[in-house]
């Protein structure tokens, strides 16, 4: 699994961008634009997390940050055509690269990994939840 995720990296990194990057821009594609909070949801991270992923992808041309019009509080984030590209190009690549990795698996292989790793994201991410307040118990 260690080599999937350093050959996935390495992928990335050869088009100038982290795993990171390529995520929040994969969110974008679908959501088309949001907030630095809504993006932070999404990967599950802090904004501040966001920040630093969104000013080196400014940097790069590939998102623009505009202030909403009836909150200037707010700032919306979109990409552009070259992130577009580029995300479909390294998109495309590691596709390639996955399609390698799993020849020889057949369909119901890959949906049952898919379905057992869905299931441990889920425990995870109950094992790390913050804790809900609890009223105890009368006896």
């Amino acid at each position: 699994m260690a080599q999937l995720y350093g050959c996935m990296r390495a992928t990335f990194a050869e088009e100038g961008m982290s795993l990171g990057q390529m995520v929040l821009l994969r969110v974008l594609i679908h959501k088309g634009k949001a907030t630095p909070k809504e993006l932070a949801q999404a990967l599950s991270v802090t904004t501040g997390n966001i920040t630093g992923l969104l000013d080196k992808l400014e940097a790069a041309g590939l998102v623009t940050r505009t202030r909403s019009g009836e909150d200037r509080r707010v700032v919306h984030v979109e990409l552009t055509a070259k992130a577009r590209q580029r995300f479909r190009k390294v998109h495309r690549a590691s596709v390639d690269m996955l399609s390698e990795a799993f020849e020889g698996w057949t369909g119901p292989q890959i949906t049952q990994l898919h379905d057992l790793l869905e299931r441990l994201s889920s425990n995870q991410r109950r094992a790390v939840a913050p804790p809900r307040h609890r009223t105890p118990l009368r006896h």
